[in-house]
């Protein structure tokens, strides 16, 4: 018997169909990654900029709970600090006390600094103390130990806290009182930082029970313009000519959040990027005018604006506080010093990537409740190219432990 076997394919028809089928699938998996590509893209990118913010603004944090650290509160000899305009607006030398937190309010359009345009209408942040620097000696302290034959540094356990071989250091004679003072001692050649040794305090002996604290500021081989550290923080758009760039994926209008410190050889300034694609940065201040230990006063950052609901102290003295170059002497009150409990910074940043499909919400307000007249009073217009992006704020409240209202 005979089997015929026939051969038979696929018609034209079901061949279409199968195609029809598996480019339909295809491309709704397609759009389902394309999708899911999408959002990762935000989330990455939101991601990220959270990452640089908490990174960042930690040290923005430091640097705050460190303003005052190591600061005299009697009149000092010395002659230099920031070289250039505009940082230089907010030195205290030649010869004044340092005060602790310097703010510029609403910065005006035009500024330059070092190949970078400062971004008009936001506040700049200079914070004094010495730990506030980079290099190791900054963040070293000691106490001097004092006898009737010498003066010798104490020596801590761990030798990684101990000062190095001439390490630039300030010495503070220390007077306990109402309130506490502290004077900037000289060496014997009469400069105001010594280089450390052993036997370098010995000038010091017939000072009897005095308190002496050795403060580092910089390293061997600087001769110091001043006798602190200093560090600024505001937002500048790099220029073309800038090592810096701002990333291609920040909204126009924005710019890099900076934290400088001041070089002490020289007063030039030492870039170190925080936060990229920046739109602003405001400063409010909080005040104890009377001195009873609860904050009664919140004001912009040059006191030119107080809170409505002041009940306590008043506009002249908050200004008085933050426009005397002279306000951590003894003579003047309320100062800085005895008055500042606290600093509130707002930094809003953008969140991610531009994303066609949303719209945000404009002006921003920025601060807490009742705040807004001290930061900016009409709120943060957004410009039509600055829609289209999510902006997080960020808020940093500190309470600098070095100042006499915090202890």
């Amino acid at each position: 018997m005979t089997f015929v076997h026939k051969k038979r394919g696929f018609t034209l028809v079901e061949v279409i169909v199968v195609m029809a089928v598996f480019i339909s699938v295809l491309m709704i998996t397609a759009s389902a990654f394309n999708t899911i590509l999408k959002q990762a893209s935000k989330l990455f990118g939101s991601e990220e900029s959270n990452i640089e913010g908490v990174i960042g603004l930690e040290m923005l944090r430091h640097d705050l709970q460190q303003a005052g650290y190591g600061l005299f509160t009697e009149p000092a000899v010395y002659a230099d600090e920031a070289a250039n305009a505009p940082a230089s607006d907010y030195n205290d030398a030649p010869n004044n006390v340092p005060r602790p937190v310097v703010v510029g309010n609403d910065l005006a359009t035009g500024l330059a600094m070092d190949n970078n345009s400062l971004l008009e209408g936001t506040d700049y942040l200079a914070i004094k103390g010495t730990t506030v620097a980079r290099n190791a000696a900054a963040q070293k302290w000691t106490f001097l130990r004092v006898s009737s034959a010498q003066v010798t540094p104490q020596l801590w356990a761990s030798t990684s806290e101990n000062f190095s071989s001439n390490d630039r250091v300030v010495v503070l004679r220390k007077q306990f009182g109402n309130p506490v003072r502290s004077t900037l001692v000289s060496d014997p050649a009469g400069d105001f930082y010594y280089a450390y040794s052993d036997v370098a305090f010995n000038n010091l002996s017939s000072a009897g029970a005095s308190v002496y604290t050795a403060y580092g500021i910089d390293k061997t081989g600087v001769t110091p313009r001043f006798p602190f550290n200093r560090t600024d923080y505001f937002i500048g758009i790099p220029s073309s000519s800038n090592s810096i760039k701002l990333p291609p994926h920040c909204a126009s209008g924005t710019g890099v959040l900076y934290k400088t410190t001041v070089n002490l050889a020289n007063g030039m300034l030492t870039y170190i990027p925080v936060l990229d694609c920046v739109l602003d940065m405001q400063v409010v201040l909080g005040w104890d005018m009377n001195s009873d230990g609860v904050i009664d006063t919140y004001s912009s950052a040059d006191g030119s604006v107080v809170n409505s609901g002041i009940t306590e102290g008043s506009t002249a003295n908050v200004q008085a506080a933050l426009d005397n170059t002279n306000n951590n002497t003894i003579a003047t009150t309320p100062n800085i010093r005895t008055n500042l409990k606290m600093v509130k910074v707002y930094v809003v940043a953008q969140n991610g990537k531009r994303d066609p499909g949303y719209t945000s919400s404009s002006p921003i307000i920025l601060g807490d409740t009742g705040e807004g007249s001290l930061t900016r009073a009409a709120g943060l217009a957004l410009t039509a190219n600055q829609l289209n992006y999510r902006w997080k704020q960020y808020r940093i409240v500190v309470r600098p432990q070095n100042l006499l209202s915090n202890q």
